[in-house]
């Protein structure tokens, strides 16, 4: 019965939640800041635990024939992570060449990297394929990636072990690095939920600065390319959130092994098909600037 209550007594409250938050939001950037803080309170109050999206399954590569894995010395190893944009969710999925020299590590095996990229969320295109190409031809190496972002992930949820995706990519980098893949580069966009969601941007410093710290740490030959990103759906972030990107800068600036990554913000609409998730023109435009930034740090 106390079960019952507690969960009729949250329905209720979420309700009022959503339908203030979805007025406020339309009109004032605060509130709907403060809608995403009391639908987090309401779940700690009612002792609920946070629900999180299963990482991919390392069991499934998507029905994919595993190919043979490139020489590690000669390899750049590139691990990419973050939120949906780092993940499956391009309006056009794309696909390298056995010629290429693009790889992904995934399972314990190698495959050609083609969208949707095995281990990261969705289904759709991703940045990948495109800059994978690009930077195999700049660098004159083949490419391996290692790829974990989850869409709709907040910074703490990576720092958060229930969750299970900094595991999940810290299991795949150590099978990597136990078949002589130790990664170059470390390619991080994240920040479009927490600009939603979150108001005290010392926290959202923290946070950052912990989970690159921890990254670097798994990696130590590694550098990391931290995007600056905050623009998505909704009225306080349709134009981005300058004080999330100025965290960012600052955790980049903060670190020798950061380097400051494409402010991403600087895309409008036209480089999205939805008001946040990029589209062609957008994975085109990234991969332009990633590569030039790759190329100038390792060639």
């Amino acid at each position: 019965m106390l079960t019952f209550l507690r969960l009729l007594l949250l329905v209720a409250l979420l309700f009022c939640a959503f339908t203030a938050g979805a007025i406020w939001s339309s009109t004032s950037n605060r509130p709907a800041q403060l809608f995403a803080s009391t639908k987090s309170n309401i779940r700690q109050m009612l002792g609920l635990p946070k629900l999180w999206a299963p990482p991919p399954d390392e069991a499934d590569p998507l029905g994919r024939t595993p190919v043979p894995c490139p020489d590690p010395e000669a390899t750049f190893v590139v691990v990419t992570g973050g939120q949906s944009n780092a993940a499956n969710t391009n309006s056009r999925q794309t696909e390298t060449a056995p010629g290429d020299g693009v790889f992904t590590w995934f399972a314990g095996q190698c495959f050609t990297t083609r969208d949707p990229v095995l281990g990261a969320s969705a289904t759709g295109g991703s940045l990948w394929p495109v800059i994978g190409k690009g930077v195999a031809a700049e660098l004159g190496r083949p490419v391996l990636f290692i790829n974990g972002a989850i869409g709709g992930t907040q910074v703490s949820d990576w720092l958060d072990e229930r969750s299970g995706y900094l595991g999940a990519l810290e299991r795949r980098i150590g099978s990597a690095q136990a078949a002589g893949f130790e990664p170059d580069l470390v390619l991080w966009h994240q920040g479009e939920t927490d600009a939603g969601a979150m108001t005290d941007m010392a926290a959202l410093d923290a946070l950052f600065r912990a989970l690159t710290g921890r990254l670097l740490t798994l990696m130590p030959q590694s550098r990391l390319y931290l995007f600056g990103a905050s623009k998505c759906i909704g009225a306080n972030r349709a134009n981005g959130v300058p004080e999330v990107v100025a965290v960012q800068r600052a955790v980049a600036d903060a670190n020798d092994r950061i380097m400051r990554g494409m402010d991403t913000d600087q895309l409008d609409n036209d480089f999205r098909k939805d008001g946040c998730h990029f589209n062609s023109l957008g994975r085109d435009a990234i991969a332009r600037q990633v590569v030039a930034d790759i190329a100038a740090a390792f060639r």
